[in-house]
């Protein structure tokens, strides 16, 4: 422990030095320095990124400041991204993002792959630690796809690595494990590359995970023993996993031992996100021990590196950092998008120009052709005749095809009037059948000449409705929206089936609500209504049930109507669901009412004039279940 304490005091001493030594440093030796100088100033901050955070940093700063008067798009690139590695592995991740940040926009700008790829899949790595997952797998996934391309072995094993921690971070230990498997392929021939220490640390904790502390174990002594490639950071990580093990299985004494190293371990290095892991641990364990003071120490430690790793302030910049990136790609897009119209503009300018030596051609050679032969004046001639003859014929033909559509207009006009008025006339029939055969008593007879003359009243107002609806239609049909209170409307249209529900003892239950509003031509929706309505009175046996009620969308009113009658044939079900206009077989009532078989074809047409359409649930016997949907 003490040779421990001496080593990081001869390190702090170095570095102090250093900083001292940099300071001398004269500007001008600076600028005059080459590429090569600053090429090794980056390879030398690599060599201690993970032991000596300000080190590292005081590279890349000397690297800037030598390259800041080159404009060298593709190198600010390679300083941005060396610098947010060192960043997000001492656990600064705004300072990260806004580094691989950086780092992109100087990369796209000389379309630099490689130091792309490096920015994404930084910037993939802070999204990981804010736990956006979602959009940092498709950076990691975009890197693969580079990276295949040019078969770089190394950054895929990198890639699948990065991917098999985000899965372990989201609990997914299986794919964990076959992308931390995926990556060991990948560098089944860079047996010394550093990655290898990291996968096999992140194995280690995966396994323990599962449960399988035997291979968990033997993964971390397996890091710890390679001291030629091991880390400050990848050893804290295998001796926080190890302690963490020890604890777990009982050996309390080994895990504390274990903690302490790799707390001393993670102090020289200064990760913070290593620091707050290993103190949370130490915390966890003096509890144990029952040394509370110890563990309360260790418990508000953890509590500092949590609260500098996550603090909402880091949050909100990561977001802005993210809102500039998206900014930075839209500017791209846009310059693509100017440089695509400049070039249709060109094209155009092009097609114009051959467009008109075409035509001057066209002219040159017809002018010709008339002063040699006399004769293509009177062909001209001829071709106007003939064209002026196709063109009257064109004519009489457009006015033969809009009388054909005038005419199935108003055949159809009829067939909606006759159909919507064959239910009052119908009831006002059965009415005085009734009383000629003297059903009616005297009070009976005074009820019924109420309901005659209500039927009569709701005969004439739908009858004075269709015509000034049919005469709007005769130049086509068509709809005139406004905005209708549908449960209003439908009121309506049950107080003029009245009579009929009386007359077969039908309980109707109509769940009003006024504050529903529709776009829809009133005419059209009053005869949806009407046959829907008559259809499920029709229908409906004696003392059944009919309901209607309401829900709504964002986008729709729904308007549900269903019946506890016999049902609809299930070979109808489809033809009745289908977009196509079909006419439906009528079928006779469980009163024996007749019917035309245009009610269900004229809903249908009237729904998609106007922007809805028609759902039907229905089982024989138990009843059928329409379902309007309305815009709002």
């Amino acid at each position: 422990m003490k040779s421990s304490l001496s080593s990081c005091k001869v390190m702090l001493y170095l570095k102090i030095v250093f900083f001292f030594a940099i300071g001398l440093l004269p500007v001008q030796e600076l600028l005059g320095a080459d590429l090569k100088t600053i090429d090794s100033l980056l390879h030398e901050s690599m060599s201690v990124q993970y032991d000596q955070k300000e080190i590292a940093i005081a590279h890349v700063k000397m690297a800037r400041e030598l390259a800041k008067d080159l404009d060298d798009p593709k190198l600010m690139a390679r300083i941005n991204n060396q610098e947010g590695t060192v960043h997000y592995i001492s656990g600064d991740y705004e300072l990260a993002l806004r580094d691989f940040l950086e780092a992109y926009e100087y990369a796209i700008k000389v379309n630099s792959i490689p130091e792309k790829e490096y920015a994404m899949n930084g910037r993939a790595l802070v999204l990981m630690v804010e736990r956006e997952f979602v959009v940092a797998k498709d950076l990691f996934e975009a890197c693969i796809l580079i990276n295949a391309t040019t078969n770089d072995s190394v950054k895929l094993a990198k890639n699948h690595f990065n991917l098999g921690i985000l899965h372990n971070e989201q609990g997914d230990l299986d794919q964990s494990m076959v992308q931390l498997n995926t990556a060991l392929n990948f560098l089944t021939n860079y047996p010394k590359q550093g990655l290898n220490l990291m996968v096999n640390n992140r194995m280690a904790k995966v396994y323990y995970e599962l449960g399988d502390y035997e291979n968990a174990l033997s993964k971390y002594n397996n890091v710890l023993q390679d001291s030629l490639s091991l880390t400050n950071w990848e050893k804290t990580f295998a001796l926080t996993g190890l302690a963490q093990l020890k604890f777990e299985t009982g050996h309390t004494e080994e895990a504390l031992a274990l903690g302490k190293e790799a707390y001393s371990t993670a102090k020289f290095h200064g990760a913070n996100w290593d620091l707050q892991k290993i103190t949370e641990l130490l915390s966890v364990i003096y509890k144990e021990e029952k040394l509370f003071d110890k563990a309360h120490y260790y418990l508000e430690l953890s509590q500092s590196y949590r609260d500098s790793l996550y603090d909402k302030e880091k949050s909100r910049q990561i977001a802005r950092l993210q809102l500039k990136l998206t900014q930075v790609e839209n500017e791209k897009l846009r310059a693509e998008s100017d440089k695509d119209q400049t070039t249709i503009k060109q094209n155009n300018r092009l097609f114009i120009f051959l467009t008109l030596l075409i035509l001057f051609l066209g002219f040159t050679i017809y002018f010709y052709r008339k002063n040699i032969k006399l004769k293509e004046q009177f062909n001209g001639s001829l071709k106007k005749k003939n064209r002026a003859i196709e063109k009257q014929k064109s004519l009489i033909d457009q006015q033969n095809k809009n009388l054909i559509e005038i005419n199935a207009v108003k055949t159809k006009l009829l067939s909606v009037i006759s159909h919507d008025l064959r239910s009052p006339i119908t009831s006002i029939k059965q009415l005085l059948e009734m009383r000629g055969k003297g059903y009616f008593t005297k009070e009976d007879e005074n009820e019924a000449y109420d309901h005659l003359t209500t039927q009569i009243q709701n005969a004439e107002t739908m009858l004075n409705d269709l015509l000034e609806w049919a005469n709007r239609q005769m130049d086509g049909l068509e709809s005139n929206p406004s905005e209708v209170a549908l449960s209003d409307v439908v009121t309506e249209v049950l107080l003029g089936y009245n009579f009929q529900t009386k007359t077969k003892f039908i309980n109707t239950e109509h769940s009003e609500n006024q504050s529903l509003q529709i776009e829809i031509d009133r005419v059209q929706l009053k005869i949806i209504l009407q046959n829907l309505i008559g259809n499920a009175i029709k229908f409906t046996p004696e003392y059944g049930t009919i309901k209607v009620y309401y829900e709504a969308n964002e986008r729709f009113v729904i308007c549900h109507i269903e019946d506890s009658g016999v049902g609809v044939d299930e070979n109808y079900h489809d033809l009745i669901n289908s977009g196509d206009y079909a006419r439906i077989p009528s079928m006779a009532g469980t009163a024996n009412e007749k019917g035309t078989g245009l009610g269900i074809l004229l809903v249908k047409q009237f729904l998609d004039l106007n922007g809805g359409k028609l759902k039907m649930e229905s089982e024989p016997g138990l009843g059928t279940h329409f379902i309007l949907y309305f815009k709002r």
